[in-house]
């Protein structure tokens, strides 16, 4: 037919090297990332503990971090790390009221 184009099959991009560089050639189903221990399972003394029954002005918590949420159910912690304060605000945030983890 006069003026009408069939589209043609599009030629399939070999891949270059390049393409898989980034990432060294994986393909698939991505592996699990690494395990990090909660900090329950923590090894360093007063790591999560209830900020209250510290004193803060220990030089031995120099670095530490305070952390809380407020309005919840669970007090102000001090942690050894910034990793395991993160932790401590997320289970923080699960017990606000009103959020169905809290209620008791």
């Amino acid at each position: 037919m006069p003026g009408f184009k069939v589209p043609q099959p599009k030629a399939k991009r070999r891949r270059a090297s390049s393409d898989e560089s980034w990432n060294g050639g994986a393909y698939g189903m991505p592996q699990p990332g690494r395990i990090i221990d909660s900090p329950a399972a923590c090894p360093v003394e007063r790591c999560g503990v209830v900020a209250d029954t510290v004193d803060e002005s220990d030089t031995k918590l120099n670095g530490w971090v305070r952390a809380g949420v407020y309005g919840s159910a669970e007090p102000d912690r001090i942690w050894c790390s910034g990793l395991h304060a993160a932790y401590g605000v997320a289970l923080a945030e699960l017990r606000l009221p009103g959020s169905g983890a809290g209620r008791e």
